[in-house]
């Protein structure tokens, strides 16, 4: 969706305005509406009984200004949360495709609880460029015209000045491509999104954004001895990678590591997983995805803060020469994993690069995988799992989410689950078993880590859904704009 911001949108040439509404008993939702707005929206909702219940609507026809008026309910304003926000944000997509609406208007009428008028105008602007996106790159034949492109004006607070509408947009703009780029990497088809072309991409971001990206092909990987990755990638025939890409501004205070899982396709290798909706498993790279896209966004954000992503790719299948339970894996830091479930296989390949990653000396270090389903099970799609060695760093990522509607839920790395990955045979097994799976992955990754701030951000639950009141099926990019929110917050 192209949106734009103006103070005074002009209303007769809309087809569509939709008013967003927290539910209140008084008349103070109707503030900052022109008077050709708030008269018929006031009569409206006092015949209908509107009064802005989560997710309730209202249709109203005005007799001067814009075809229709459409107001959304967001509840009661002392529960509203970003979540909640992104919801109506993509009702109002649904609601516009569904009527044909090509040009609409969005009003937000009050300061967001918690959210000041610029942060939350630019979160808006950020959703509603997603709000309609559909990835549709191998649809050839369709049953009905293609939807036309949807052209929407924010109503922007009037205490913003031009320069702040200005770069709301461009700060917007940044993060949405940021956004786009990694849900259009973890939505293509695996036989396209391979370990090679998630190098490309991230080359292609490298060069139009000016930072600094270098690709490791096998014959690197194997003299870098990571064998965690090298261990995975056994079963395929298609190579790995691992690739590191660079932002460094001109003068920093703080570097930063972050880390992607890039599991192309996960059939669950020796260890093989069901086959219903197997299809899945392409989203096992979504945490590779991120990094490039949290990169892309990084650099035209220009944020003063070094940032380094880093993410190994490969397919996990079963074959002839796979890897197998019962096999002992020396990982790069020269620790040994005996291996006891070949579908535990993106510990194995973050904990190379969780160790590669030592040698940047960062300041905070955070990692994104779609890593357990036992994170799925406590967690559900509601919020992403969070497991961190820093509390100050936990809090402040979980503060971030909460900002841009990415919930995160610290769970627990204590040391008492590591028993359960203890091994007879090597240092440590590569996974321990049914009870606190999320947890024991964690511990296992924390074994690889020499950094004093470092977050785990267990994404399985959140990386990409079936349709819900938040989005269309598919990759959501979960994580990127917490992880923006933060690295912003460095330079406060």
């Amino acid at each position: 969706m192209q949106v734009e911001l103006s103070p005074k949108p002009k209303l007769s040439k809309l087809d569509n305005v939709f008013v967003l509404l927290p539910q209140r008993k008084s008349k103070e939702e109707f503030h900052g509406l022109p008077d050709e707005l708030a008269k018929p929206v006031e009569k409206a909702t006092r015949q209908a009984g509107f009064s802005g219940r989560t997710d309730e609507t209202l249709s109203v026809l005005p007799e001067s200004g814009p075809r229709k008026v459409t107001l959304i309910g967001l509840g009661k304003d002392c529960e509203l949360a970003s979540s909640r926000l992104r919801s109506a944000i993509y009702l109002i997509a649904k609601t516009a495709r569904k009527g044909r609406d090509t040009r609409i208007a969005v009003f937000f009428p009050w300061e967001t609880v918690g959210l000041d008028p610029y942060f939350s105008t630019r979160l808006l602007a950020d959703l509603l460029t997603h709000s309609d996106y559909r990835y549709d790159a191998y649809i050839t034949v369709r049953e009905e015209e293609a939807p036309k492109p949807i052209h929407c004006i924010l109503k922007a607070p009037g205490g913003l000045s031009p320069r702040e509408l200005k770069a709301i947009r461009r700060e917007a703009n940044a993060i949405a491509t940021g956004v786009t780029t990694a849900r259009n990497l973890a939505n293509a088809p695996p036989n396209e999104a391979t370990p090679t072309r998630m190098a490309e991409r991230a080359v292609e971001v490298a060069k139009e954004t000016g930072i600094k990206c270098t690709v490791f092909d096998k014959k690197k990987i194997e003299r870098l001895k990571m064998g965690g990755l090298l261990a995975v990638n056994r079963g395929s025939a298609e190579e790995p990678r691992f690739v590191v890409m660079e932002h460094t501004p001109g003068s920093y205070a703080k570097t930063v590591c972050l880390v992607g899982k890039g599991i192309t396709f996960d059939s669950g290798g020796i260890s093989i997983k069901p086959s219903e909706r197997m299809e899945d498993m392409k989203y096992d790279m979504c945490g590779a995805a991120t990094v490039i896209g949290a990169m892309q966004a990084i650099s035209q954000l220009e944020i003063p803060v070094r940032v380094i992503g880093i993410f190994a790719s490969t397919e996990n299948l079963p074959s002839g020469t796979a890897y197998k339970p019962g096999d002992i894996i020396t990982m790069m830091s020269g620790k040994t994993v005996e291996i006891v479930n070949t579908d535990a296989e993106g510990r194995m390949i973050l904990g190379d690069a969780l160790h590669y990653a030592k040698q940047f000396d960062p300041d905070h270090l955070i990692d994104f995988a779609t890593l357990t389903g036992a994170c799925v099970v406590a967690l559900g799609s509601a919020a992403t799992g969070l497991f961190s060695n820093d509390t100050e760093l936990a809090q402040k990522l979980i503060d971030a989410g909460e900002r841009v509607g990415e919930r995160l839920w610290r769970m627990p790395e204590w040391d008492d689950y590591k028993e359960l990955i203890r091994s007879d045979w090597a240092d440590m097994k590569n996974s321990g078993g049914r009870w606190a799976g999320a947890s024991t992955a964690a511990l296992f990754l924390k074994e690889f880590v020499d950094c004093r701030s470092w977050a785990h951000l267990d994404i399985a639950g959140t990386a990409y859904v079936d349709e819900s009141a938040r989005g269309p099926r598919g990759a959501t990019g979960a994580g990127l704009r917490a992880t923006i929110e933060f690295l912003q917050s460095l330079d406060s």
